[in-house]
């Protein structure tokens, strides 16, 4: 079982001109601690929609690479969401399994 990091070592995320959305690809599929997690990424506009458990509220995090701002909800945030931001990233790519996963990429 593969795990997302070992499909994503050669994607520079720096590169703005990538795009693409990685997600799970059923609606019973969670990961390890029970969260959904959905990742799109366009000219380095990052969206991540996040839940943590089955019936609880959607987060939407948007992150900008140019500007480097990042809002939660629509909201700006900083310091303490953008830590979250980034380890819901992490824990992403460390943990979903490639083939509970769908990736959609433009043609």
């Amino acid at each position: 079982m593969a795990k997302l990091a070992e499909y994503l070592e050669k994607i520079n995320f720096e590169d703005k001109n990538f795009m693409g959305t990685i997600a799970l690809r059923s609606e019973e599929i969670t990961l390890p601690d029970g969260s959904k997690i959905a990742l799109g990424i366009d000219d380095g506009h990052w969206v991540l929609v996040y839940q943590e458990g089955a019936g609880m509220p959607f987060k939407v995090f948007e992150y900008d690479q140019h500007t480097k701002k990042i809002h939660l909800d629509t909201k700006p945030v900083e310091g303490e969401e953008f830590q979250q931001f980034k380890k819901l990233v992490n824990y992403f790519v460390a943990s979903a399994r490639t083939e509970d996963l769908v990736t959609i990429l433009p043609a």
